[in-house]
């Protein structure tokens, strides 16, 4: 099962707090949890938390998205987010107004969301910065093989029980992703001492997939939202939501 938790944080008004500060929202998770728990999380390689920050015109606060991936993380790590009154850290205190804590959710329930749509077109917009790695260069456009590798990656580390390797089936699916549209600016997510090249907006995908291919990937899409999308989710990027659209024939 995974969870998504979001703390809505009120800094002052006069501060303005970037979207690369989530990693010091993580170093601050992690000093409230065990640390047998973070030293077997990182010695497992394992990366149970995709978490980002961004920024809430309506809220006019920041949103901290915190999706817990599995069983274990979600008993050590749900306690401390729900019980936050407060971050400290080492610039500031930032204040919690709300705290949201949304349904856990199995495989199960994200293959009958995929099996439940028949929209073709899916518009992605991506939330915190997002990059990908290819080649040992970062790639700051999201082409369709790219997204769908790295939804795969995500899904088959999160649900290894329902892993996605027919190889045939991986190559049928991509052929049928196409971007048909798209709205993006690149930034930069500062990371330590490295600036990172990635990007923010939005892509619209069309699906040209025979259905049970087509449910395939509206099942990752609706995981996107929980494993992101890209690099370094565990440290603040690649954060998304997804939307599926119905075609609009005269576009």
């Amino acid at each position: 099962m995974i969870q998504q938790i979001q703390l809505v944080l009120s800094p002052p008004n006069d501060v303005r707090i970037p979207q690369s500060w989530s990693y010091r929202l993580y170093g601050w998770l992690m000093s409230q949890i065990s640390s047998e728990f973070g030293e077997q999380m990182h010695l497992q390689g394992e990366h149970p938390i995709a978490h980002f920050l961004c920024f809430s015109p309506e809220k006019q606060s920041l949103i901290w998205t915190v999706n817990l991936l599995n069983d274990a993380a979600r008993q050590v790590v749900s306690p401390v987010l729900e019980s936050a009154k407060e971050i400290p850290l080492h610039e500031l205190t930032l204040p919690v107004s709300e705290i949201r804590t949304f349904p856990a959710v199995s495989a199960e329930e994200l293959i009958r969301s995929g099996r439940s749509h028949s929209e073709t077109r899916a518009k992605i917009a991506f939330l915190s910065p997002c990059a990908f790695k290819q080649s040992g260069r970062y790639t700051i456009f999201p082409q369709e093989n790219l997204i769908l590798q790295s939804l795969i990656t995500h899904w088959n580390t999160t649900f290894p029980e329902y892993a996605l390797t027919d190889s045939d089936a991986l190559q049928a699916l991509q052929q049928g992703l196409h971007i048909v549209d798209f709205n993006l600016h690149t930034t930069r997510y500062l990371l330590k001492e490295t600036r990172i090249p990635s990007f923010l907006g939005n892509v619209t995908v069309e699906a040209h997939l025979a259905p049970p291919l087509l449910e395939l990937w509206n099942t990752l899409l609706s995981f996107a939202p929980y494993g992101g999308i890209g690099i370094k989710t565990t440290l603040g990027m690649g954060g998304t939501t997804t939307a599926f659209q119905k075609r609009n024939f005269c576009t």
